[in-house]
């Protein structure tokens, strides 16, 4: 059994809860040998962070937020689990890279963003698909985001 580790150490800023702390950094360590589908999750993480707050991600130096990616099968298929880590923290544990990759997305749609930073989602959980299909519905014909978009912008 093979187990990929990405830190992520969300750790709570002044010994409060995670989810009551709001920063303006975000420390995310990198494994050693993460991987090309790892690297990619953890710019995604980045990306969507930056892009929705003041909040900046770095891999240097220290941070109020820190989170654990981890890759260990055992949950199922595409699935993953969040977790509260030691000292406050976040794990975010995929069973495989796309199950890393879906827990990373929850986790991110469950954080708030706002001019005082980034706020770390409060969601604890397991999710696993009953089905092996993920699929989406781009309703384009209705002159909304995915209609009007730069082909670009929805592909992110």
């Amino acid at each position: 059994m093979r187990t990929t580790r990405c830190l992520f150490l969300l750790a709570g800023c002044c010994g409060l809860p995670l989810h009551a702390s709001t920063a303006l950094s975000v420390r995310l360590v990198l494994p050693e040998q993460p991987g090309t589908m790892v690297e990619n999750i953890g710019r995604v993480f980045a990306r969507q962070v930056e892009q929705r707050c003041d909040a900046r991600v770095s891999t240097t130096g220290l941070a109020p937020v820190t989170a654990e990616l981890a890759v260990t099968p055992g949950i199922g298929a595409e699935g993953f689990r969040i977790e509260d880590g030691p000292g406050g923290g976040v794990r975010i544990v995929g069973n495989d890279e796309r199950g890393l990759l879906y827990g990373v997305g929850k986790f991110l749609r469950s954080s708030r963003y706002d001019p005082a930073g980034f706020t770390a989602g409060a969601w604890r959980g397991t999710s696993v698909p009953q089905k092996p299909v993920r699929g989406i519905y781009f309703a384009t014909h209705f002159h909304n985001f995915y209609h009007d978009a730069p082909v670009e912008e929805v592909q992110h």
